[in-house]
């Protein structure tokens, strides 16, 4: 159980409730970003009397008045890029812990426009994936049992599915086998914004009556 990940996500429930309370509101646009890639925040109004601020949950990011856009200190503000022509900010290096609801306020003299919410959710890359394998022989029904796990690196929760011989989800895979069978497992996992997969080729010979082995390729 992803202790962290749920709480994110009630907080995340929590908020959005908040902002939805009693507000004017566009309807909430879901964005998936892989960490370090960019977020364009762009309020997309005609400039003029145009006022708009910029939030990261309930923290001022930047605002625009009087034809200047301005950015304020934040846990972002290394990581802000202007650009005044859209009106917009750019989120830079999206790290983890930015995932969180973006909003753009925006008004002129008495008119106030529908905020702007996105919900940002921000996961790791998948950077490899292994497969890890261990056998057992059982006399008894002459057959061999292979325990099969798949591993990545990166985000800790892909989802992972088995192809080849047998077809399952889950990292983890037993598979049986006769002396003289083989079997080519393919691993895949993936997430929301990357996916690697890895084969595995497990065969057992039997060079005499007396003698097995199997093989790991």
């Amino acid at each position: 159980m992803n202790i962290f990940q749920e709480s994110s996500c009630s907080i995340l429930g929590f908020l959005l409730v908040f902002f939805l309370q009693g507000s004017c509101t566009d309807p909430v646009v879901e964005v998936h970003k892989a960490v370090g890639d960019s977020l364009d925040l762009i309020a997309n109004f005609s400039k003029e009397d145009l006022e708009v601020k910029w939030k990261h949950n309930e923290t001022d990011l930047a605002q625009y008045y009087n034809n200047k856009l301005i950015l304020l200190k934040s846990q972002f503000h290394k990581r802000l890029e202007m650009n005044e022509d859209n009106i917009g900010i750019t989120v830079k290096g999206l790290k983890l812990q930015d995932s969180g609801i973006f909003s753009i306020v925006a008004e002129r003299r008495s008119i106030q426009y529908p905020t702007k919410l996105i919900l940002l959710h921000v996961h790791d890359l998948i950077r490899d994936v292994q497969i890890e394998s261990s056998n057992s022989w059982l006399p008894s029904i002459n057959i061999y049992i292979f325990h099969l796990q798949c591993k990545a690196s990166g985000d800790p929760n892909p989802s992972y599915s088995w192809s080849g011989n047998l077809v399952k989800t889950g990292p983890n895979l037993n598979i049986s086998l006769h002396p003289a069978e083989s079997a080519t497992l393919n691993c895949t996992t993936n997430n929301t914004v990357s996916v690697k997969h890895t084969t595995k080729t497990v065969e057992c010979r039997e060079k005499n009556e007396y003698s097995r082995f199997c093989v790991k390729m």
